[in-house]
């Protein structure tokens, strides 16, 4: 049995991550901010420890890591304080599972480990911090996840509850996509096996599907034709700001792929979700019954 602090637990990731754990029998830190948040409650009623605090207080992460074999971390540029504040608080996470001595999962981004910068903001915090994460002497793996299936069910943006699959890309683009999932499951993967992930960078890709392709397999879990829609980019741009829209014009642009069958083969434990297997997990009369406001999720 691992002790693990998982960073963000009642986030998608972090939420994924934590109840995993949890049913591996693993002893589990959930750090959140509001201990009587019903998310939390539900971790606390599934066995985990909860911790009260955030990445900007650093005495409250010194305490709830002390003792922890392992940390899964994620940063997010969604504070008051923006990337900078993402960047000084993903530097805080390095630093502090460097203190505890633990091996750090770091949730990142595709294409953040390089070098150059790609003016895409929350992209480009990532990179610092793994700069950073890299100038340390600290135990550490990092995963990249691409675009997230589950922005489908922000129905806001996606229009699932109009009768139809909107995108900003061209019907026919590819777009590398993954679930949270196997996220997850690849996260525990590799705190379970410190030895064997320890130094890697894994960029996390479930399946490849176009706009198209995506509407015709939710039209078949949801038994009724979905058609695709291309949303404008300006559009986008209004609903959504620059960063996201720069985002998709840079997802049209790209002719890089990842080799999903090694990738896969690579990492059989995960169970890797194709499209259609995450589609088929959904409670889609629960999601396209609800209101979805929020914006979508900065990954790719």
């Amino acid at each position: 049995m691992t002790n693990v602090l998982v960073i963000g637990a009642t986030g998608k990731q972090g939420g994924a991550v934590a109840r995993l754990l949890l049913d591996h029998g693993h002893d589990v830190t959930a750090y959140v901010r509001s201990p009587e948040a019903p998310a939390a409650r539900a971790l606390s009623t599934a066995g985990a420890r909860l911790a009260a605090g955030d990445l900007s207080d650093p005495e409250a992460l010194g305490r709830a890591i002390t003792g922890a074999d392992a940390v899964f971390g994620l940063s997010v540029p969604f504070g008051e304080g923006g990337l900078d504040q993402e960047v000084s608080q993903g530097r805080l996470l390095v630093e502090a599972a460097e203190r505890a001595e633990a091996h750090l999962v770091f949730s990142s981004v595709r294409g953040a480990g390089r070098i150059a910068a790609t003016d895409i903001g929350h992209a480009d915090s990532k990179q610092l911090i793994e700069a950073h994460l890299r100038e340390r002497p600290v135990r550490a793996t990092v995963l990249g996840p691409v675009y997230f299936m589950e922005n489908a069910l922000n129905v806001g943006f996606s229009r699932l509850a109009d009768g139809v699959l909107a995108n900003p890309l061209s019907p026919g683009k590819p777009l590398d996509q993954v679930t949270v999932r196997d996220i997850a499951a690849l996260a525990v993967l590799a705190v379970e096996n410190p030895d064997r992930f320890a130094g890697e960078r894994i960029d996390v890709i479930s399946d490849r599907v176009t706009g198209e392709e995506a509407a015709r397999v939710l039209g078949e879990v949801l038994g009724r034709e979905i058609p695709y829609r291309q949303l404008p980019l300006e559009q986008v741009r209004q609903w959504a700001g620059d960063e996201i829209a720069d985002m998709f014009q840079r997802f049209e642009d790209n002719t890089e792929f990842a080799d999903l069958d090694t990738l896969h083969a690579r990492y059989p434990e995960v169970g890797w979700h194709r499209y259609a297997d995450w589609a088929r997990s959904v409670d889609w009369d629960r999601v396209i019954g609800a209101t979805a406001s929020s914006p979508v999720r900065r990954a790719g």
